[in-house]
C-alpha cells in the first residue's frame, strides 16, 4: 500500500525561507490575539512547545535520511528539516516577550524539552518517533488550515499575524513530508495508529493545560470572558473540537494520505501576498 501511494500521488516541492520578524515587548500587547486572553494563550502555548517539538521532529527525520529510497521524499524531507528549524528559531524569539510581560515559562519549557529527550526518545523506537512526527504534523496542518480558512489571524496584532501566517502556510506546505518518510521506510499501519493515539493525547493536553497555566498566572482562570472565549474557541468560532475529531477519524483510514486534504491553496495565497515575500535559502 505505501509504495502505491508514493507512486500515485503528485509531489509538490517547497523552499526553505528565512523570515525577518521584529518582536518587542512594547509592540506586543499581552492579549495580542483578538483581545482575548484565552485565544492568545492557546497560541502562546504552541509557541512554548513548538521549538522543542520541532527539534524532535527534525531528529526523528534525520535518523532516516540515509534510508529513504524515493528521491522526491528525500528532497522534501530535507526541506521539512529546514523549515522546521526556522520555525523553532522564530518562535523561541517570542519567549522573551512572555518573560518581559511577567509570565514564568521556564518550568514549562524545561518540561517539554525533557519530555521529548528523556522520555519519548528513550522509550520509543526510531520508527515510532517517526510515526509520531507524521501524526503530529497532521494536527499542525489541521490548526493551520482552520486559522487560515476562517481568517482568524486577521484579528491578531501585525507582527504576530505575520509569524503565524508564515508558520501556518509552511505547515500546510510540508504536511506530507514526515508521512512520506514513514511510508518509505515503514508504513506499518498498526505503528502509525498506536502512536497517533499518543500524539492526540499529548498535543491537545499540552495545548489546553499550557493555556490554563498562563491564564492562572494572570488571575483570569475563572473570569466569565475567559470561559466564554474558551467555549467559543472550542465549539463555535474555530470549532476546534469538531475539526479535531474529524481529523482524528480521517487519519484512521488505511488509505489516508495528507495530500487528500485540500488546503494547499491557502498556503499559496499567503506566499503570494507582499508581506510574505521571504529570502529562500534552500
Amino acid at each position: 500500500m505505501s509504495s502505491e501511494i508514493l507512486q500515485d500521488k503528485d509531489f509538490h516541492f517547497y523552499p526553505v525561507r528565512k523570515p525577518k520578524f521584529e518582536f518587542s515587548e512594547d509592540g506586543t500587547s499581552i492579549h495580542w490575539m483578538d483581545n482575548s486572553a484565552y485565544k492568545t494563550h492557546i497560541l502562546n502555548t504552541w509557541t512554548l512547545f513548538f521549538p522543542d517539538g520541532e527539534k524532535f521532529f527534525i531528529r526523528s527525520i534525520q535518523k532516516f535520511l540515509p534510508s529513504i529510497k524515493d528521491p522526491r521524499v528525500l528532497r522534501n524531507a530535507k526541506a521539512f528539516i529546514g523549515q522546521e528549524a526556522q520555525h523553532a528559531g522564530e518562535h523561541k524569539k517570542t519567549w522573551k516577550i512572555l518573560e518581559d510581560q511577567g509570565f514564568k515559562i521556564k518550568k514549562f519549557t524545561d518540561f517539554v524539552n525533557s519530555f521529548f529527550v528523556n522520555f519519548v526518545e528513550k522509550i520509543m523506537s526510531p520508527k515510532a518517533c517517526l510515526a509520531a512526527t507524521a501524526g503530529a504534523e497532521h494536527y499542525t496542518s489541521l490548526v493551520a488550515t482552520i486559522g487560515l480558512q476562517i481568517k482568524a489571524l486577521d484579528k491578531a496584532e501585525s507582527e504576530m499575524k505575520r509569524l503565524w501566517e508564515w508558520h501556518a502556510a509552511e505547515e500546510i506546505e510540508h504536511k506530507s513530508a514526515a508521512f512520506d518518510v514513514f511510508l518509505d521506510v515503514s508504513g506499518n499501519y498498526f505503528r502509525r495508529m498506536i502512536t497517533f493515539f499518543g500524539v492526540t493525547i499529548v498535543f491537545w493536553a499540552a495545548t489546553f493545560i499550557g493555556a490554563e497555566i498562563l491564564l492562572w498566572q494572570e488571575g483570569l482562570t475563572f473570569k466569565w470572558k475567559t470561559r466564554k472565549d474558551a467555549f467559543r474557541f472550542i465549539f463555535i468560532d474555530e470549532k476546534v473540537f469538531f475539526h479535531a475529531f474529524s481529523a482524528f477519524v480521517r487519519y484512521f483510514r488505511p488509505g489516508f494520505h495528507p495530500e487528500q486534504e485540500d488546503n494547499l491553496e491557502l498556503s499559496k495565497a499567503i506566499f503570494a501576498s507582499p508581506e510574505h515575500r521571504y529570502k529562500e535559502i534552500a
